[in-house]
């Protein structure tokens, strides 16, 4: 029997393949971070050319933002040059104390400017600065036109305030003074010291001539006042007549002065009538010559 198997030996140079579970820990741990190193690096390349792209868009976007504006403020530089937007027609509309010269001037609109140039904003902002325009309203009708609304403050009466001779509004408010080019005769307005509740009734007696209830036109009227007596007195330069009426009870005093008043026209003696007076339920009457009740 050979040596070789004397011992029961198996031979040195035969191979026997290491069953799996058998192998050292150490190669499986190197082919998994192999594994792991590869899907790494395959990540990175992958966030690489994402970011690579999402640069690239951002560029183009940059770019064509870039491009929009440029173009953009060469428009707008052809625009506010061009003959096609010459203003042509300014309407205005609704002023009558101001001339539209005036309202062209202090708006700083003018024919013959480029359209787009005006700012509309500040043109109504320079117009309300004006003591006569309480609200204005701007339109821009393209290529050559604008309209302007206007709604002004107007005049009832001539007030003096320290030393200067104004118009003033129903309300007794101030508004401009009174100047030549501008000219408009009025009712002075006084107003005595306390009688400053009593300035709410000039506009009912405004709002009483207009409606016929107190039959007077408003230009023969040369004088009214709010006294503190809790009046408004009426003066009639032409007839030298004054007329006064009572604020407690102002809807029946002022019917009853109105009836006493065609009474007395009718019977042809209005114009011998120096005062007329209701309150408190009652008219007296004086004349030039004598006082009746």
């Amino acid at each position: 029997m050979p040596l070789l198997h004397k011992f029961n030996r198996k031979a040195r140079n035969a191979y026997v393949k290491t069953p799996p579970e058998n192998r050292p820990a150490r190669f499986g741990i190197w082919r998994e971070f192999r594994r792991v190193g590869h899907i790494g690096r395959m990540k990175s390349i992958g966030g690489i050319k994402k970011f690579g792209t999402v640069a690239l868009l951002l560029c183009c976007v940059a770019g064509v933002s870039v491009l929009l504006c440029r173009l953009s403020i060469w428009i707008y530089n052809e625009a506010v040059t061009s003959a096609f937007f010459q203003t042509k027609h300014v309407d205005v509309v609704g002023n009558v104390r101001l001339a539209k010269e005036m309202v062209l001037r202090y708006s700083g609109i003018r024919e013959g400017e480029n359209s787009l140039s005006v700012n509309i904003a500040d043109a109504e902002k320079d117009l309300l600065r004006t003591p006569w325009v309480r609200e204005v309203s701007i339109k821009r009708l393209l290529p050559d036109r604008f309209v302007i609304k206007l709604k002004e403050r107007m005049p009832s009466f001539w007030l003096r305030k320290d030393g200067i001779l104004y118009y003033a509004n129903e309300m007794g408010e101030a508004i401009a003074p009174v100047e030549s080019a501008n000219f408009l005769s009025l009712p002075t307005l006084v107003i005595e010291q306390g009688a400053e509740e009593i300035v709410p009734y000039l506009s009912k007696m405004l709002k009483d001539m207009q409606s016929g209830t107190l039959p007077l036109e408003s230009g023969i009227i040369a004088q009214v006042a709010a006294t503190a007596a809790g009046a408004v007195e009426i003066y009639l330069e032409d007839r030298e007549m004054r007329l006064s009426i009572a604020t407690d009870d102002w809807n029946k005093n002022l019917t009853r002065m109105g009836l006493a008043m065609g009474d007395l026209a009718r019977r042809r003696e209005l114009q011998n009538v120096r005062q007329i007076r209701a309150a408190d339920g009652n008219v007296w009457v004086l004349f030039n010559n004598m006082r009746q009740g």
